[in-house]
Parts: structure tokens; sequence; C-alpha cells
């Protein structure tokens, strides 16, 4: 049945009247179109799991653009536009979860457990000992050894001699050294 002939018999209904009808016709569209729709999502490619959910959308949009349709176009080219658009958006929806399940995935470890705690411990080391030296060591060994600065870059960012940058970064060094030793010596004794 045309949607002009449906119109015309609904405007001398009453309100009731008139939804009741809409409701028929309703039903008798979905009755007749559901395999129709079913059929054409799963041609573009909406997988059977999720096939229920986009039909059900796609009567969703029927309904709501009924009053729209011009009676011109037959029933099933209107309701293949409309699973179209359904499937691309399910597409689309599809890709944006698995951009973001992507994005919220852990990064695969880069090295073994063992090695990756290793080297924590090492930077940890390292940063106990930078936090522990002395006001006037500290800097000339971060920007030297750390930064990889030269020795004169170093004396006129601090405005020192190099003379004196030397001195402090051998000093630095040593107690490094000295460090590293005791360390390796718990070690030794733990295993």
């Amino acid at each position: 049945m045309r949607m002009d002939t449906i119109a015309r018999q609904q405007a001398g209904a009453s309100p009731p009247a008139q939804a009741a009808a809409g409701t028929s016709e309703f039903r008798a569209l979905y009755d007749a179109h559901f395999d129709f729709v079913w059929r054409t999502l799963l041609h573009f490619g909406v997988p059977e799991a999720v096939a229920e959910d986009a039909a059900q959308e796609v009567f969703v949009t029927l309904h709501r653009r009924l009053p729209d349709y011009d009676g011109v176009t037959p029933m099933r080219s209107w309701l293949w536009g409309i699973c179209r658009r359904v499937a691309q958006g399910q597409w689309r929806g599809q890709q944006r979860a698995e951009r973001r399940a992507e994005a919220a995935r852990p990064p695969a470890p880069s090295m073994p457990p063992d090695a990756a705690l290793e080297r924590k411990q090492a930077v940890d080391f390292v940063r106990s000992f930078i936090e522990g030296l002395s006001a006037e060591l500290q800097p000339v060994f971060v920007m030297m050894q750390v930064e990889g600065l030269s020795a004169p870059e170093v004396a006129a960012a601090l405005e020192l001699n190099v003379n004196t940058v030397y001195s402090r970064l051998r000093l630095a060094r040593e107690q490094f050294e000295r460090a590293g030793s005791r360390l390796r010596a718990r070690e030794a004794r733990a295993s």
C-alpha cells in the first residue's frame, strides 16, 4: 500500500486511530522486509553476531523517517539505502573500537623481564648516587656524565675555571666507583 493512500485514509481518522493505523502499517512493513534487511546487512559486511541490532537500527530509522517516504521510490530501494548507512556506521564504530583497543593495549616489553629489572635497578642506583652528591659535584657530574657536555661548556655554564670542573668531575667519578664497589660487594654477599 502506498504511503499517500495511507495518509489520505488516516487524515479523517482520530489520533488514536491514526496511531493504530501507523503501527499496523509499520508492522506490515517490518514483516514484509525483515529478511531483505537482514540479508542486505550481511551483504554489506555486518557480522551476523550484530546483524539483529543493525536490523533493529534500520527499522528504527524507517519508523522515524516514514513520514518522509515519497511513495515513488520502491520500499526495498529505500531500505537498501538505510541498510547501507547503518552498515557504514557499524563499520566506523568497529574501527573506532579497534583504534581505542589498540591505544589502550600495553606496549610489548622490549626486553625480557629480568633485563628490565636489572635496568631499573641500575637507574635507581645512579639516581640515588646523583641525589647523594654534594651541591658542588652534582651539577658537574650530571652535565658531563649524563648530558655529555664538554668541560669548557660546563665551566662556562657554571662560571668555573676549567681545571675546577675537571677536579670536581674526578672527585665525583671516584665516589661513583666506590659506590659501585659497595653495591657489587653487597650483591656478592647476597648470592
